[in-house]
């Protein structure tokens, strides 16, 4: 049983991903993205959107969602990609598959961890397929906590493939968050949406995942989550009933597109009846993921977002360079470009961001500011020192 003092801690980490969407997105691409949502989210909006009528409030939430200020406080490292054992709707992988398996190299990542912060980063582990699966994971976990042992390490995974072992290992090897894509509250949902009737097994790999844990007396958070489509909401309530006692998380997940080359998957989750509950506001304003995250891809590339799919060439996001070739801190520098003209409001000239709505996944922190003539408008951050 977790003491007073080891939940006090969880419910303070749970809290800080609140404010970032990409640390807990959906599952495959986008188990990277925040990953961020919990049991208390809708309450916690409500609240929010209450404070947010108020400067102080928007200026307080802006300085929340740039916790680290200059430097990113979340990052994603994709272990590898292979075809998925799931072809979500959601997902590319329902669309073109992985043509092999391809794994990082753990060399470069060691690179990569020596050059990081030692604090104050999120790092978000998941493999564009089923993660449990990945040979490197458990290597890559170890290392992560060997070389940056002050650095929190979530890993995502979509719960259909329940192994004791590997699950007892990444207890083990210190893992802070295993976030559990459920996605759907209902049998039937779920196997239309991810084309396999999986639902009831990935019930009870939870419930086993929870049982080890508790056994175990290990800290290790365990979130799940519910893609929010329209119509969901009362088998939500069911499903959040159920498990808000056993899990330390349990969230309804706004959901977001890819950006300009989306693969058609919003469009044929409607035409199935799934449509997104999330309304993108008519004015838009700069995506907080490129204040505070990126990523760095199987090959050995880093990424600005979670909109570079993984084995897919098509993808419209400009790599940023080549972690044998660049810094950690030099690829965020570099990442300074396509900040700079999102506070312009030139977003457009990036490709992957025209019609791209994952920022709206945040609430709207900007404050704007319009030259005398009304022929130049720049976002900002309102008394906090950010990324730029």
């Amino acid at each position: 049983m977790s003491t007073l003092l080891d939940k006090a801690r969880k419910n303070k980490f749970i809290e800080s991903l609140l404010d970032h969407p990409e640390a807990v997105m959906s599952k495959s691409v986008a188990q990277e993205t925040e990953q961020v949502f919990e049991s208390a989210a809708r309450a916690y909006e409500a609240l929010e959107q209450t404070l947010h009528t108020s400067e102080g409030a928007k200026i307080q939430y802006g300085k929340n969602v740039v916790s680290n200020k200059a430097i990113p406080n979340n990052f994603s490292v994709t272990l590898g990609a292979a075809p998925c054992n799931h072809s979500c709707l959601f997902c590319p992988q329902s669309v073109e598959k992985p043509d092999g398996q391809y794994w990082l190299d753990l060399e470069l990542l060691r690179k990569v961890l020596h050059e990081m912060p030692e604090e104050g980063v999120l790092l978000n582990v998941s493999a564009y397929t089923e993660t449990i699966v990945a040979p490197n994971l458990i290597d890559a976990i170890k290392m992560m906590k060997e070389i940056r042992p002050k650095l929190k390490v979530a890993m995502a995974t979509n719960g259909t493939l329940f192994r004791e072992e590997k699950v007892e290992e990444l207890i083990d090897v210190g893992l802070d968050q295993y976030s559990y894509s459920f996605d759907s509250p209902n049998p039937q949902d779920y196997a239309t949406i991810m084309q396999k009737d999986d639902f009831h097994k990935v019930w009870n790999n939870l419930e086993q995942i929870v049982a080890m844990r508790d056994k175990k007396r290990s800290s290790m958070i365990v979130t799940t989550h519910i893609m929010h489509f329209k119509g969901v909401e009362q088998d939500f309530e069911v499903f959040k009933n159920y498990w808000q006692d056993k899990v330390d998380a349990v969230v309804l997940r706004r959901v977001g597109n890819w950006g300009s080359d989306d693969l058609g998957l919003m469009n044929r989750l409607k035409e199935e009846g799934f449509e997104s509950a999330h309304e993108t506001p008519t004015d838009r304003y700069p995506c907080m993921s490129i204040f505070t995250h990126f990523k760095l891809q199987y090959t050995g590339e880093y990424y600005p977002c979670v909109s570079a799919i993984p084995a897919y060439d098509k993808h419209l996001v400009p790599p940023i360079g080549h972690a044998k070739d660049i810094t950690f801190l030099e690829a965020w520098e570099r990442l300074g470009e396509m900040r700079r003209a999102h506070l312009e409001g030139r977003w457009d000239d990036y490709e992957c961001c025209k019609t791209c709505n994952i920022w709206s996944l945040w609430d709207n922190p900007w404050f704007r500011e319009t030259n005398l003539d009304n022929t130049k408008t720049d976002f900002y951050l309102k008394d906090t020192e950010y990324a730029q």
